[in-house]
């Protein structure tokens, strides 16, 4: 009988991807439903419950766990599974809403969100098993992956880590081009700390257990969506492995755990699965915030102007002069920005050897690979590049330069993994969770014409040069356990363009408060840390490796987070659409 509701499932999810769509069902945020429809959704969904669809989804999402996660698939997977979900749902309630929750506006403190009363979904596990005891959860009995209660555990005892604002959000989507960048992006920041936020089955790959999981995956499929419809006309087709350590791939691949979809088919929503999104209100909130910045850092640039950072050019200004690190006068390959500076241990005559690249490997890994120390001191220089970005095209050009060099010292370091002087060494880089970037790393290289920018990344390359970072914590140290960021996910310079930010008009946050339809409050009473936004923790190792995830890439999107969270907070007068979410609730009846 199970057998025979999944083929039903798999066929129906099919031939939905491949009809045509005429009236699109919209998805609400479940905060905007009424409490008959909330009541309804929730009924809906413990009936799958007692009829095994949801052991089904459970199953189909652990035994996939491996494909789906840490490849570019991850976004397309989830958006047919949670429309597999909405069929399911619509078998025993045919019309019932299928909602998403947008965790953005709970980001400041999300265990005082309504989802976790009894109201909607229930609060935090109780007892020695965390078993989920309020709310339409209550005493849920699971039995994938093993019979036990449906158990929640919140990451800091009664409360949540803070989440991604919806600004952090909107600044991603701004920000990424490729298909790969935005999930790539997703997948390493926002994505997992919702999960362990609420920790329990969420914490695992039978997280399809707990609703949450279908709720958090709708807001993250809007994300998807939503970037979508900021350039229509293409990236509803697009599909890529930028940022991803995959063999290409194609619209055309199939979708693990169902074989008769494709890629293609998720693509846009709008037709086939036949769905869109309704509006939060956080993106809007967001977007005209980012609106006053973005006025406010041009009126003071200049017309048309960003805001001013010094150029490679200055970069020995910055930080410790060149001749003090003990580096020679810059007598490398020229670009329309100035003379190129050496790179690392590279020749400036050429191309490094063979051999010159096994002595600066282990001169700078000392026959072991970099320390954490130098992981944290990179993830510093990342955060130092908006001091070292020029004009884009100059910065193309610069790194056009250096393509040959990279590509023969890459291809240096691959040759040595197979010395046997040198090959241990090497080879534990590759068994390190960041070989794949370096791997990766070298193909694009060799594969990538000379005038296209390479994503070796040479502002992390200048900046290292410029703050005397070299020899064992130098560019070595950096293609080793740096390489994440390959392709930008969120911008680089953000903190400058906020410097040039006097503060936030009250008439710009009363918009805020318009647009999320919030209660206005006398903000002058609130206290100032409370109009702050609370920085994201950083996750577990094992959550990077159960997800098939590279815990450098995404410490360097959480230290970009903190410049980006500390930038908002040093405007006067800023307040996020999450920290107005929160305060209305919290001060809306008392001010």
């Amino acid at each position: 009988m199970a057998k025979y509701t999944l083929l039903l499932t798999m066929l129906g999810i099919a031939a939905l991807a491949s009809g045509q769509c005429t009236n699109p069902v919209n998805r609400p945020e479940i905060r905007s439903m009424s409490p008959q429809d909330r009541s309804r959704f929730f009924a809906a969904v413990d009936k799958l419950r007692h009829n095994g669809e949801l052991d089904r989804l459970s199953k189909l999402h652990v035994d996939n766990a491996d494909t789906i996660h840490g490849h570019p698939v991850f976004l397309a997977f989830h958006r047919v599974f949670v429309s597999d979900f909405a069929a399911a749902l619509n078998k025993v309630d045919p019309g019932v809403p299928v909602p998403y929750w947008d965790w953005s506006l709970d980001a400041t403190n999300p265990a005082a969100s309504e989802l976790f009363t009894s109201d909607y979904l229930g609060g935090n596990g109780v007892g020695k098993d965390n078993c989920v005891a309020d709310g339409p959860c209550a005493d849920w009995k699971m039995d994938i992956d093993s019979p036990h209660c449906l158990a929640r555990k919140f990451n800091q005892g009664d409360s949540i880590a803070p989440f991604w604002p919806p600004e952090a959000l909107f600044s991603m989507q701004k920000t990424c081009n490729q298909y790969g960048a935005l999930s790539s992006g997703i997948e390493n920041g926002c994505h997992g700390a919702v999960h362990l936020g609420i920790s329990g089955d969420m914490s695992t790959m039978f997280a399809p257990n707990d609703p949450f999981f279908f709720l958090h995956h709708g807001m993250v499929d809007k994300l998807w969506y939503d970037w979508q419809l900021m350039e229509p006309d293409t990236r509803f087709s697009l599909y890529d492995n930028v940022n991803y350590n995959d063999p290409p791939v194609s619209p055309d691949d199939t979708i693990p755990g169902y074989p008769n979809m494709r890629v293609k088919d998720s693509l846009d929503p709008r037709n086939g699965l036949c769905y869109t999104y309704g509006s939060s209100g956080s993106n809007e909130a967001a977007k005209r915030l980012m609106q006053e910045v973005d006025r406010q850092s041009g009126m003071k640039n200049g017309p048309g102007k960003s805001p001013t950072v010094p150029s490679p050019q200055s970069a020995s200004a910055m930080s410790t002069p060149a001749d003090a690190a003990g580096l020679a006068p810059s007598t490398g390959p020229t670009s329309p920005v100035g003379p190129m500076p050496p790179v690392g241990p590279m020749s400036t005559a050429g191309p490094m050897s063979s051999a010159a690249a096994s002595s600066a490997l282990n001169t700078a890994a000392g026959n072991n690979m970099p320390s954490a120390d130098s992981a944290a001191k990179l993830d510093e220089l990342t955060s130092q590049v908006s001091r070292l970005s020029g004009n884009s095209n100059d910065k193309a050009s610069a790194s056009a330069a250096l393509h040959d060099q990279q590509v023969n010292f890459l291809q240096s370091v691959l040759l040595n993994s197979m010395t046997p002087n040198h090959g241990l060494d090497i080879a534990s880089a590759f068994l390190n969770r960041q070989n794949r970037f370096l791997k990766r790393q070298l193909n694009a290289l060799v594969r990538r014409e000379q005038a296209e920018t390479p994503g070796l990344g040479l502002d992390d390359i200048l900046s290292g040069l410029a703050s005397g970072l070299l020899g064992k914590d130098g560019v070595v140290g950096h293609l080793l356990q740096g390489l994440g960021h390959v392709v930008e996910v969120l911008p680089q310079g953000l903190g400058e363009t906020l410097k040039a930010v006097g503060g936030i008009a009250e008439d710009v946050t009363n918009d805020v408060f318009k647009i999320l339809n919030l209660p206005k409050i006398d903000l002058a009473k609130v206290p100032e840390e409370e109009r702050h936004i609370p920085y994201v923790t950083t996750l577990p190792e094992w959550w990077y490796k159960n997800n098939n995830l590279n815990a450098t890439y995404a410490q360097q999107l959480h230290s970009q987070i903190h410049d980006m969270i500390d930038g908002y907070n040093s405007i006067p007068g800023y307040i996020s659409p999450a920290t107005a979410h929160y305060l209305a609730k919290k001060y809306g009846n008392h001010s």
